[in-house]
């Protein structure tokens, strides 16, 4: 149990580490780092459910599997009273802020230490989070979704890295209703052409990530030369940036008839543009849990 302690004590530490660096990003993706490092120090001195209480958005959801509004979720839970059974921890390494300043996302590793008896070990993954700012300008999570992994992605001290950056063009005389008509548009012809398998090599961004369950792809080439089978989808909900460069999307999926589960997507604009897919994260749902996902 000492070593567990220790462990819990190192976490909380390192997750205030800041890297030379990120004084040259922009201030608002500094205090997006910031706010995640907050919510992580919180989560290892308190417990999993008051700190995601705390730091989620009124609207703010995760999955449960399903889209759950999480602090209404999380707030039926009963208080946890004393040192919690496991303790969470986590640190942003990679993300990016919209040009505006309000709308980003955060990703990196997650650890899961065992405070038990038992003393299981530890398990890993990655979580990853769009951020937006509130009325009062307090960055508050809106969606979230992460992926298990058998190993440690990379430590928790990892330097942070801000994702690619490159001129995202935005078409003269948009606002914000239609950025975001123009975002969920590229959505519906992605899932159009993914029917056929073809909606990656139009869409994926040469610089995008993937989390599949227990697997990342940080090449999109490699992910481009795999069979992509046949992928239909929802949009359940997208959002722009006041920007418009920069938005979100999340929703169901089906792929090849066989692996049914929810999506969170980041698109940016390219140098023409055009929507490009930067992000995108899954989570299929467990066998018993399909037909209630339809």
């Amino acid at each position: 149990m000492k070593n567990m302690l220790s462990l819990a004590m190192l976490c909380s530490l390192l997750v205030a580490t800041v890297w030379p660096q990120e004084n040259n990003y922009p201030v608002a993706l500094q205090s997006l780092i910031q706010a995640e490092r907050d919510f992580a120090k919180y989560c290892v001195e308190h417990n999993v459910r008051d700190s995601f209480i705390k730091f989620f958005a009124d609207d703010g959801i995760n999955f449960l599997p399903h889209p759950t509004n999480t602090k209404e979720a999380f707030g039926k839970r009963p208080p946890v009273i004393g040192k919690p059974p496991l303790t969470l921890n986590w640190a942003p390494v990679y993300g990016d802020v919209a040009a505006s300043g309000e709308l980003g996302y955060s990703t990196g590793p997650t650890l899961t230490t065992d405070n038990t008896p038992q003393q299981r070990p530890a398990s890993h993954g990655l979580f990853f989070s769009v951020w937006k700012k509130q009325a009062n300008g307090d960055w508050r999570v809106i969606v979230d979704l992460g992926v298990p992994l058998e190993t440690a992605f990379a430590p928790l001290d990892t330097p942070y890295q801000r994702a690619p950056q490159w001129h995202a063009k935005v078409p003269a005389g948009e606002n914000g209703e239609t950025s975001l008509r123009s975002l969920l548009k590229a959505e519906s012809d992605f899932f159009t052409l993914a029917k056929e398998g073809k909606g990656w090599q139009k869409y994926l961004h040469e610089a995008a990530r993937l989390y599949r369950r227990n697997r990342v792809i940080r090449n999109a080439k490699d992910w481009l030369r795999e069979p992509a089978g046949a992928l239909s989808g929802e949009t359940i909900k997208a959002e722009v940036a006041r920007s418009g460069e920069l938005g979100y999307s999340y929703g169901k999926y089906e792929l090849s008839g066989n692996e049914k589960g929810y999506y969170t997507r980041i698109w940016k604009r390219d140098a023409q543009g055009l929507w490009r897919i930067v992000f995108d994260v899954t989570s299929p749902l467990p066998p018993e849990q399909k037909k209630s996902g339809e």
